[in-house]
């Protein structure tokens, strides 16, 4: 018998938090003849591969894959999804807490058609008890920038979380799902490809949800599938690895999916920003260089790598469905793109 899913941990220096996402993985009320969890490291140097090896001994669903080198969020995650079994593949980030009913929910939503591509959890943060929903389905703007529903990033980069006060109990279809913790298909990835390694972490998510929905899927919103999580724990929140592989991953996504004329005003409105920001604050000599540069780097890495992400965008434009594509057009140029 086939098994009902696979649940994959990608693990990064998480020795601190990796047990106890396991263990709320080994206690979902779900029948573990039913499901393998794979952990996969990116090739970590602190003691959680030893933690991943000791799980590994103890229990018969549990594999373990270590890579000789960190391959980032999609690479990561793909070289799990490639050994994986399960009629569905499930994402989880290796600092969420699941809920015992959490796997039994997504798979019940995903269940209700065969058009559902991705079926997203409710994230709130940790600990429990804050009782703050960081994301119930995401959507994004004109610009690009992605919007996650429940969560306010202000322009000063702070960030803020709704109180749960049942306001995000609907089950829905969403733009796109967030994948810290996500449900996707395996017939439907057999047919739309993997997560885009092009994109080492962030907006990947997003991509391949667009990308889902262009080919004519479905991505949902699953209220009752909650999981908890520390955000941003492995890579710093707006720390110069965090802003230069946000930026990449935004305008990556807009070069493939949006109207060429969307890409074109936000890749040279960004460069011009950008060069403005470094050189105002190397004038007020504010040491921050080497963030300033990230935006940069992130318009270089445009120009060097350009053939390969044109390649990958005629190979994913050869699948869409063409009316999928003009709505989507018409959505993105009226301002942003959400289901009500």
């Amino acid at each position: 018998m086939r098994l009902k899913a696979s649940i994959i941990i990608l693990n990064y220096f998480g020795e601190a938090i990796i047990s106890e996402t396991v263990n709320s993985v080994l206690n979902l009320d779900f029948p573990k003849n039913q499901f393998e969890l794979i952990i996969v490291d990116n090739n970590s140097q602190d003691s959680s591969q030893e933690i991943i090896k000791k799980y590994e001994k103890e229990n018969s669903n549990i594999k373990s894959l270590f890579l000789d080198k960190n391959l980032g969020f999609a690479g990561g995650n793909n070289q799990g999804i490639k050994i994986a079994k399960g009629k569905y593949i499930i994402l989880l980030n290796n600092d969420c807490i699941v809920d015992k009913n959490w796997l039994k929910e997504l798979i019940s939503c995903a269940d209700k058609n065969p058009k559902i591509f991705s079926v997203g959890s409710k994230i709130k943060k940790y600990p429990p008890e804050s009782n703050l929903v960081q994301n119930a389905g995401s959507f994004v703007f004109q610009d690009g920038y992605g919007r996650d529903i429940g969560s306010i990033v202000t322009f000063e980069r702070e960030q803020f979380y709704e109180v749960d006060k049942k306001q995000f109990e609907l089950d829905k279809e969403v733009y796109s799902t967030c994948g810290a913790a996500v449900l996707y298909r395996s017939s439907i990835l057999k047919k739309i490809g993997l997560l885009d390694e092009n994109f080492f972490m962030y907006y990947e998510d997003t991509e391949i949800s667009e990308r889902a929905r262009l080919c004519g899927y479905q991505n949902y919103y699953c209220s009752k599938a909650v999981v908890y999580h520390h955000h941003a724990k492995s890579s710093g929140e707006w720390s110069a690895f965090f802003i230069y592989h946000t930026e990449k991953g935004r305008l990556l996504h807009i070069y493939y999916h949006f109207p060429t004329k969307i890409f074109s005003q936000q890749y040279f409105l960004f460069l011009i920003k950008s060069k403005i920001r470094l050189l105002k604050n190397l004038i007020k000599n504010k040491r921050t260089f080497k963030k300033d540069w990230q935006y940069i780097r992130v318009c270089l890495s445009f120009i060097t790598n350009f053939y390969k992400i044109k390649q990958t965008k005629n190979k994913y434009s050869k699948l869409y469905n063409n009316n999928e594509v003009q709505k989507n057009y018409a959505k993105i140029l009226s301002g942003y793109w959400y289901f009500n």
